[in-house]
């Protein structure tokens, strides 16, 4: 009973706060879900619109890293490699990023290069941070878009608040959506709220959409709160997200592995000094994508994927090397480490749905348009309301 009477007394609180909060975000959820279900699949539509850029014979023999860095070298001299995705899917062109600036230039340098993987020639480059709607650089500008409006770190802030503020308002929406003259231990409780996850198709314009917003958003939840969540996760990470993990949860160290001799080692060699690393730890795959520091100090190794695709589950392992001692100074494998840990792993495949594969995917790009949907409705009952209010 006092349940029932605290419900009762604070529902009037929580619909106002569910209402306005809805509507301050309604136009940044309209973009981001919009943007985000597009997102979910944003390279194979880009390879779809610049099959010049992604297509590639897939070769024989596939080139070393330091073979492939030092042909984009006498092509472009210039050129400051800062990632690397030289073990690309069969069929698909060796991607690289670089960091160079020319001096007095404003327009965006064509920074994102595509080698051939047979021959590391250049076969197309264009701008990784290109404006805004030709097909060169759509889905980086729509995927931009969905992560920071477009506005930079500001733009991180922004959609790291609206995602905090998202995620207490899914926990707001589930609690209107309760019975309020029953408590949750009887079970006529259940038998009320079972009615609330149907949509009544026979019922007037105003309520089939009420019964839309309320159903739908039952239905994905779960998946809901994860995406608002791990929203906060991706866009403020360092600045919020994992020093809360770490101070209400346990979290372990990196891994590392300094037994070995203090030795320079090339690119290559510390490329299979992160594959051994891996499979010590229970993982036969090989790295297919590097980051390179700036100075040239050290490499950190991912896309753990003999397929050169994205894996699926928590993801994939990151190995950071030492060049100039040989040692492994850092090493994330997936699934290992204190509740903390996996918590933190498991933000950006639960956002992007590859924590379930193909099937997440779908689910998410989904989301993303019910998350349109819920906003559409959610306006169309305020507005409705409104207009009785200002009738009475």
């Amino acid at each position: 009973m006092m349940a029932v009477l605290t419900l009762k007394t604070v529902r009037p609180a929580l619909v106002r706060l569910h209402r306005y909060t809805g509507l301050l975000l309604s136009g940044v959820l309209f973009i981001a879900g919009l943007t985000g279900s597009i997102s979910v699949f944003r390279t194979e539509i880009d390879a779809a619109l610049n099959p010049d850029l992604f297509h590639a014979p897939a070769p024989a023999h596939p080139l070393p890293v330091s073979a492939l860095l030092a042909r984009l070298k006498l092509q472009r001299p210039e050129t400051q490699v800062t990632a690397l995705l030289y073990r690309p899917p069969a069929g698909r062109a060796i991607v690289v990023y670089s960091s160079e600036t020319v001096a007095g230039r404003t327009d965006p340098v064509e920074n994102e290069i595509f080698l051939d993987p047979g021959t590391g020639r250049i076969q197309g480059m264009r701008p990784a941070e290109g404006c805004c709607f030709n097909r060169r650089v759509l889905m980086s500008f729509i995927y931009r878009v969905h992560y920071s409006l477009d506005l930079g770190q500001a733009g991180m802030w922004v959609m790291g608040i609206s995602a905090m503020l998202w995620s207490i308002d899914c926990v707001v929406g589930l609690i209107l959506t309760f019975p309020l003259h029953q408590p949750a231990w009887r079970q006529a409780f259940w038998r009320q709220w079972r009615k609330t996850w149907a949509i009544g198709l026979r019922r007037s314009s105003i309520r089939i959409t009420f019964d839309l917003h309320r159903a739908v958003s039952l239905w994905l939840w779960v998946v809901l709160l994860g995406i608002a969540i791990s929203g906060v996760a991706l866009a403020l990470e360092d600045e919020v997200f994992n020093p809360v993990i770490r101070t209400i949860l346990p979290t372990a160290p990196s891994m590392a592995d300094t037994r070995r001799p203090v030795h320079p080692v090339t690119i290559d060699q510390a490329e299979g000094l992160a594959a051994g690393f891996v499979q010590a730890h229970g993982s036969g795959e090989r790295p297919a994508a590097v980051l390179l520091d700036p100075d040239g100090g050290t490499a950190m190794f991912y896309l753990f994927s003999n397929q050169g695709t994205e894996p699926s589950g928590l993801g994939s392992p990151m190995v950071t090397v030492d060049l100039k001692t040989g040692q492994v100074t850092a090493g994330d494998m997936p699934g290992r480490g204190a509740v903390g840990n996996l918590v933190m792993q498991m933000q950006l495949p639960w956002h992007s749905g590859r924590i379930a594969g193909s099937v997440g995917r779908i689910l998410i790009c989904l989301s993303g348009l019910a998350v349109c949907m819920l906003v559409a409705t959610g306006i169309m009952i305020w507005q409705r309301k409104r207009q009785t209010r200002q009738a009475r």
